[in-house]
């Protein structure tokens, strides 16, 4: 019973990371733009290190060098960003609603006597809120598609992964670090 409650706390902390991503303009998500994400989103790292892929949580259509690229019209870019800022707000409303289940899950596995039929209720209510979590993180992946055209989104897919093969150049192998020259010397007796 555990288990199901650990799958469902490890899929909620992503979700909810993702409506938590910061202000356009601060300085993560220049850090973002540039290809880092090793920090996580901001407020809530990924668990166990995951990055999502590259420009999964950028706002694209107001960096002006990649608006200009696309071509994105001033009605595509209110489209965009109307739809971010609702699909935030219900992945945070999803969210808090799932850890609310949480909650309420595990004061009923602390309590005595044990009553499985209100565990048993009260998970498929956390199984079903975490569920809808998903759902809008799905709609919130989706929606710059639906909102551009083929080729905005062919041209978009080719600038992410230019941004993803520089900023791969510029990092530094960390099998390139030298050792010392005082360490690789065998000590003398």
């Amino acid at each position: 019973m555990r288990i199901r409650l650990i799958i469902a706390v490890a899929l909620l902390l992503p979700v909810m990371a993702v409506a938590q991503n910061g202000a356009v303009n601060s300085p993560r998500t220049a850090q973002i733009a540039a290809g880092d994400n090793s920090a996580g989103v901001p407020g809530l790292p990924f668990p166990s290190g995951f990055k999502p892929p590259e420009g999964f949580l950028d706002e694209f259509w107001n960096d002006s060098t990649v608006s200009a690229e696309l071509h994105i019209t001033s009605d595509q870019r209110k489209r965009l960003q109307d739809a971010a800022v609702a699909q935030r707000l219900a992945l945070i409303d999803s969210g808090a609603d799932a850890l609310k289940g949480f909650v309420l899950l595990s004061s009923i596995l602390e309590t005595e006597p044990f009553d499985n039929a209100a565990y048993e209720k009260r998970l498929n209510e956390l199984a079903s809120t975490t569920g809808k979590a998903v759902q809008n993180l799905g709609e919130m992946v989706v929606t710059p598609r639906r909102i551009l055209t083929p080729e905005q989104w062919t041209k978009l897919c080719s600038v992410r992964k230019a941004k993803q093969a520089a900023a791969r150049a510029a990092a530094k192998p960390t099998s390139q670090r030298k050792i010392p020259s005082s360490l690789s010397e065998p000590v003398q007796r």
